[in-house]
C-alpha cells in the first residue's frame, strides 16, 4: 500500500513538471514573437540594414493586373520589359572580387 502511494505521488510529480515545463516553453515562444526579436537585432552595435533602392525597372515590374484571366496575364507578361536586367552584372562581380 505505502509503495502504491509512493509511486502515485511520483507520477504527479512528474507530470506536473512536464506540464511546468511545457507552460514556461509556450510562454517564452509567445514572448519573442510579441516582442519581434528583429529589434533586438537592430540594436546590436555595428549593425547597418541595406537601404533598399527602388528604380523605376522594379515599380514597373510591380504594377500587374489583379486579374487571372490569360488575356490579361498575357498583356502582363507582354509589358514586362526584362531586356536590361543585367544591366547590373558588372557592378555585382566587381563587388564580389573585392570580398
Amino acid at each position: 500500500m505505502q509503495n502504491k502511494i509512493f509511486n502515485f505521488r511520483k507520477g504527479f510529480l512528474t507530470l506536473w513538471l512536464i506540464l511546468a515545463m511545457a507552460t514556461v516553453a509556450v510562454i517564452a515562444i509567445i514572448a519573442f514573437g510579441v516582442l519581434d526579436l528583429g529589434k533586438l537585432k537592430q540594436s546590436l552595435p555595428g549593425y547597418s540594414p541595406v537601404p533598399v533602392i527602388k528604380d523605376s525597372q522594379v515599380e514597373s515590374l510591380q504594377k500587374l493586373s489583379s486579374s487571372d484571366e490569360i488575356v490579361d496575364v498575357e498583356k502582363d507578361l507582354n509589358d514586362t520589359n526584362l531586356n536590361n536586367l543585367d544591366e547590373e552584372l558588372p557592378q555585382v562581380d566587381q563587388a564580389l572580387n573585392e570580398l
